[in-house]
């Protein structure tokens, strides 16, 4: 009998020191002077989805022979990778630079019919963008979560960037009806330089060792990456949108 009151004393202890650790972890903030460094480093993971838009020009209703209509653009999803350095401004203001690799591989931008032919077409490009955005980031104080103090705050950011297609000199290529035996090159008829402004939302995670940022951006071209090629001639602009989920892992 006391052998077994002896196990059952022990085996509480080991509980309510377990509970007691648990507790002090709880309430022990991690990296608590991080608001004090001038700059900070990391890296970031995620993916993106592409949509490019069409602006009709009014040749559009009336396409001469050997141009394109019923154009219609697809969604592709590609990877980026990146680093991330962001300048301290103030307590709640921040400068953020994060290039950026999106592989996309080879992608399938748009289906289109051809004056003259029944035959519905795919565009297919190659493309391996290098993302470069400068974003003013503003965020907010830190606050509890999880029973855990200070550990999370949230951010919003809004600014610039210039997009550069590795590949944007390489040829495309054209296959008739989705037959992968059925495929015609043709020159890339995308420019391979963009600019636009980016914007979006997300939320920071202080950890022991690290802070984790998962965030959601909204990334708009400015620029018409039509290159003019007379299979697009009814075409006036061509923009690139770009929807990113990223995972910022940051010192």
């Amino acid at each position: 009998m006391q052998h077994l009151l002896r196990k059952q004393i022990i085996t509480g202890a080991l509980l309510l020191c377990i509970s007691l650790a648990s507790m002090a972890q709880r309430g022990e903030v991690y990296q608590p002077f991080h608001d004090e460094l001038p700059y900070y480093l990391g890296m970031s993971i995620g993916i993106n989805n592409s949509f490019f838009n069409f602006n009709r020009n009014a040749e559009f209703s009336n396409p001469a022979a050997g141009t394109a209509y019923a154009i219609s653009p697809n969604n592709n999803l590609a990877l980026n990778l990146g680093l991330t350095g962001t300048l301290r401004l103030s307590k709640h203001t921040l400068l953020r630079l994060n290039p950026t690799v999106l592989i996309a591989g080879s992608k399938n931008i748009y289906t289109y019919k051809e004056v003259g032919s029944p035959d519905v077409k795919t565009m297919n490009i190659s493309s391996a963008i290098i993302n470069i955005p400068l974003a003013l980031k503003i965020e907010s104080d830190r606050y509890n979560a999880f029973h855990f103090r200070d550990l999370m705050r949230h951010y919003v950011f809004i600014g610039g960037k210039i997009d550069y297609d590795l590949l944007g000199s390489n040829k495309a290529v054209i296959t008739s009806n989705g037959l992968g035996s059925n495929r015609t090159p043709y020159p890339n008829t995308f420019k391979g330089i963009d600019y636009g402004f980016e914007m979006g939302l997300g939320l920071s995670y202080y950890l022991q060792y690290a802070t984790i940022s998962p965030e959601v951006k909204f990334s708009y071209g400015l620029g018409n990456l039509n290159k003019g090629d007379p299979l697009l001639s009814s075409i006036r602009n061509i923009n690139g949108n770009f929807v990113y989920f990223t995972i910022h892992i940051e010192n």
